[in-house]
């Protein structure tokens, strides 16, 4: 093993900052490249090059699943750059790491950086040769499915095949559909109302759902003062208001409206004729 691939914590500390970046990298490019390659497949399938179409798709669905291997592993990287504290005082693999560790050292040979293969050649060197061995054998399923579902050799069924090719059709609005295809009925955004019957038996009107019962103000519960009837010959000069307010006991008839009686007349006084002479005297001296 090459010194620079011994283990060193503060090397081990920038190669985990340089593989995140470099992975960041490496999965741009392919995401590019696989837009490239989905533009040429939607033109095999306009000139109805199924075949061809086929062949080309399987291999972006390789991509894709090495994109998805790639976000994995820069996820472990992440994690471990955040632990590295476990990496750098525990002589063992602790549980904290034991996923992302087994992870970068089974997966790190499957892909193209330099980064990746000298920072699981560190890991390795630190955990020991047994430990290494197991880890790249999978030995008692030590290594997460997150990274063996994703770097599984298999061709894939043709069901996915046919739906990785429809739905590069639909984004690059090209007419094709494969056999069998049956297009899903879209849901109605207006819903149908429906009328409620009324049984014939029963002609009058639905009873209406009683609505919440409301605590009523304290001052509805309040009674109002009732007035005693009064007998209007009682009383001549009483003037009787008629209100719409309930009285108890007996109802009084109505009482005739009586005219309020005019003042009257005020009957002169002395002092009212001494100065009614004065004003004449004064009028007589004008003329």
């Amino acid at each position: 093993m090459p010194p620079s691939a011994s283990w060193n914590p503060p090397r081990a500390r920038i190669q985990l900052k340089l593989s995140i970046q470099r992975i960041r990298l490496l999965a741009a490019k392919k995401s590019q490249l696989a837009k490239v390659t989905r533009r040429e497949i939607a033109g095999f399938l306009d000139k109805q090059r199924i075949e061809t179409a086929r062949i080309k798709v399987e291999a972006v669905m390789g991509e894709d699943q090495m994109v998805d291997l790639l976000e994995v592993l820069e996820l472990y990287c992440e994690l471990l750059l955040a632990r590295f504290g476990l990496l750098e005082t525990v002589r063992e693999v602790d549980p904290g790491v034991a996923e992302a560790v087994a992870g970068v050292i089974h997966a790190a040979g499957r892909t193209e950086l330099k980064e990746l293969h000298i920072l699981r050649d560190m890991l390795m060197s630190k955990y020991g040769r047994d430990y290494s061995l197991d880890v790249l054998e999978n030995v008692g399923g030590c290594v997460s499915t997150r990274i063996t579902s994703k770097l599984a050799i298999a061709q894939p069924p043709s069901e996915q095949v046919d739906a990785y090719l429809h739905e590069i059709a639909k984004a690059y609005a090209v007419d094709w559909k494969p056999d069998g295809y049956v297009e899903p009925e879209a849901p109605s955004s207006t819903p149908v109302p429906t009328a409620l019957a009324l049984p014939e038996s029963d002609p009058s009107p639905a009873t209406a759902v009683p609505s919440t019962p409301t605590k009523p103000h304290p001052a509805a519960l309040t009674p109002f003062p009732q007035t005693p009837p009064v007998d209007p010959t009682a009383a001549p000069r009483t003037v009787v208001i008629h209100t719409n307010l309930p009285s108890p006991g007996l109802t009084a008839p109505p009482a005739p409206v009586i005219a309020a009686a005019a003042p009257p007349a005020k009957a002169p006084t002395e002092q009212d004729a001494f100065d009614a002479l004065t004003r004449r005297f004064a009028e007589l001296k004008k003329r």
